[in-house]
């Protein structure tokens, strides 16, 4: 095993340089991609090797083993690790889906799992013959909700680990103990969802493997101190070195591309080629800070893809590549050593949320603001305010507080900012007339509509006591699949008086590939609903509450439905303060 991985999921090049594709250096030297690589310190490669690709047209044909042993060869022959991830599948294989190749659809119990073992002898013994045999294996990609639908999908936890265990019996066999093995999961931040999974696979007889790989998106996949959390606690609880497998963040951001505003204010850093570095400078300083040197290193998603055209998609923004091809900041992530890590400074200070007063009333500005480290450690630090004292709300309008962190003498790093309290001094604070029924569900969900697609979908009403006691606790609807599952929650509103209407809720949960949140009002004209319009707003579900909004117009007539949908893989989510009001 490698001290430090540094590596890159390269396995799209090959398609991209039949299609064209140049590379050039941070001169502008034209270069061989692998050789780019190579030259700014990346010492691992990762390839997906799907079933048979030329199944699913979208595939271009790209990651079968005939193509797959090309590319390893030329993996293994710039001296890079080389890491081979089975999907075993077709084509995708993610918490979201997790489809069976065509060829074993009619198969099921021992003779799916022989299917497993034989195929994966064949594809390491073809690579093996052909001088490119793996340093390291996946059995699986991102297999938190299982593999091999329906066979392998949980909660049925002894048919997966049967699968997986096929897998490695037959990785074992033809490497040794040298090949080493990777079992994968995404949610790389959110411990609860590991620890129960990795302690039930064992309980099912999950055992010889060596590596966690985790996937880590920090738009997606938790915050950095929930990464830095959930990795101590997994070496702490299983013994395991651990591996980013997946990680990456855009460069720009872009309508089209695989990140919006919302995710680049949930990952913490801009898209930008600057952000873009930081980001990967965090996952090195954490993995590299993490105890024993069992934090092993990274792997960059399909870093080496420009944009085209007007596809969109991962490519358009989320690469280390520009529109003409020339490397970023980011690839200087990739010369990191172990040594180098300096835990000890600040990355961003979080910005204080912003405070409205009504006019002529005192305004409180906080005390402290935390700060984020290298290492995704989250501190508190005072905050010296300019003019704290004299800060008067006389005036309708916004007021703008600088500070600075006591002790710091001013951020003078490149990563940081100064510290702005934004003040908004309006007329009057509105007092909204919620016209939802129980909107606090005191009553449970009686005058709520819910409903969901699978008997295992867990939803329990979630108190928190926020206020001061004797205070009533704020109630929170939480739901939790154990499978993929959609679920919905709405109310229904007749004969509201024609205007401007506002619909709010706040939410919080995980996110992952396939987890689609909306808050809707959909208004129809008469009962048969042949005529209707419907609002909705995306949400990018986050650890924290955050609040959405839709603004809308009722006419005489118009019945509202209104509430929230889920559509997800197995994650959790909750919904709290839903809001229906008429704008004065």
């Amino acid at each position: 095993m490698l001290d430090y991985y540094k590596g890159m999921d390269i396995s799209f090049l090959q398609e991209y340089m039949e299609k064209g594709m140049k590379t050039y250096d941070l001169d502008g030297t034209l270069i061989d991609p692998l050789k780019l690589a190579k030259k700014h310190g990346v010492n691992a490669m990762r390839l997906r090797i799907w079933h048979t690709p030329e199944n699913v047209p979208e595939s271009g044909g790209y990651c079968s083993l005939e193509r797959t042993i090309v590319m390893a060869k030329k993996i293994k022959q710039e001296g890079f690790d080389f890491l081979l991830d089975f999907h075993y599948s077709d084509w995708w294989a993610d918490p979201g889906q997790q489809r069976k190749p065509k060829a074993w659809e009619n198969l099921h119990g021992t003779e799916l799992e022989e299917a497993v073992y034989t195929y994966t002898i064949k594809v390491l013994c073809a690579l093996k013959e052909a001088g490119a045999m793996p340093d390291m294996v996946q059995i699986g990609n991102e297999i938190r909700s299982g593999l091999l639908f329906p066979d392998g999908e949980l909660p049925d936890y002894v048919s997966m680990v049967h699968l997986v265990n096929a897998g490695i019996r037959a990785a074992r066999e033809i490497g040794g103990k040298e090949l080493l093995i990777m079992i994968h999961l995404d949610q790389g931040g959110r411990y609860f969802y590991l620890k129960d999974w990795f302690d039930r696979a064992f309980e099912a007889g999950l055992s010889d493997f060596d590596v966690i790989g985790l996937s880590y998106y920090p738009f997606w996949h938790g915050t950095f101190n929930d990464l830095k959390e959930t990795t101590k606690k997994l070496i702490q609880d299983f013994k395991k070195p651990i591996i980013l497998a997946e990680t990456a963040h855009a460069w720009r951001k872009s309508k089209n591309g695989f990140i919006d505003e919302a995710q680049e204010k949930i990952a913490g850093f801009a898209a930008s080629p600057l952000g873009q570095r930081m980001v990967l400078d965090m996952d090195n300083t954490i993995m590299a800070s993490l105890p024993d040197k069992m934090g092993r290193g990274i792997y960059y998603w399909e870093p080496l893809c420009i944009p085209r055209g007007d596809e969109g998609g991962w490519a358009e923004n989320m690469g280390i590549l520009d529109e003409c091809g020339r490397v970023m900041e980011a690839i200087h992530s990739f010369e990191f050593v172990r040594g180098d890590a300096k835990p000890e400074l600040p990355a961003k200070i979080y910005k204080p949320q912003r405070l409205t007063v009504q006019v002529h009333q005192n305004v409180q500005l906080p005390e402290e603001v935390k700060v984020l480290y290298r290492d995704g450690n989250i501190q508190s630090h005072k905050v010296k305010w300019e003019n704290a004292g004299a800060v008067k709300a006389d005036e309708i309008g916004m007021i703008f507080v600088k500070g600075i962190i006591d002790g710091f003498d001013g951020f003078d790093d490149e990563w940081t900012e100064p510290v702005v309290q934004e003040i908004e001094v309006v007329e009057k604070l509105m007092s909204e007339k919620n016209l939802f029924a129980d909107a606090n569900w005191d009553d449970g969900l009686t005058q709520w509509e819910t409903g969901s697609s699978e008997d295992g979908v867990n939803v329990q009403l979630y108190p928190e006591f926020e206020d001061p006691f004797p205070a009533p606790p704020v109630n929170a609807v939480r739901v939790e699949g154990v499978k993929n599952f959609t679920f919905h929650i709405s109310q229904k509103k007749k004969n509201l008086a024609p205007g401007r209407y506002v619909l709010k809720a706040q939410y919080s949960g995980t996110d992952t590939t396939g987890v689609e949140v909306h808050l809707f009002a959909e208004k129809t004209k008469d009962a048969n609903t042949q005529s209707s319009e419907l609002f909705q707003a995306v949400i990018h579900p986050t650890k924290e509450w955050q609040e959405s909004k839709i603004n809308f117009s009722i006419e005489e007539g118009d019945t509202l439905t209104a509430g929230l949908t889920i559509s997800a893989p197995p994650v959790y989510g909750m919904v709290r303060r839903f809001l229906l009001y008429k704008e004065d």
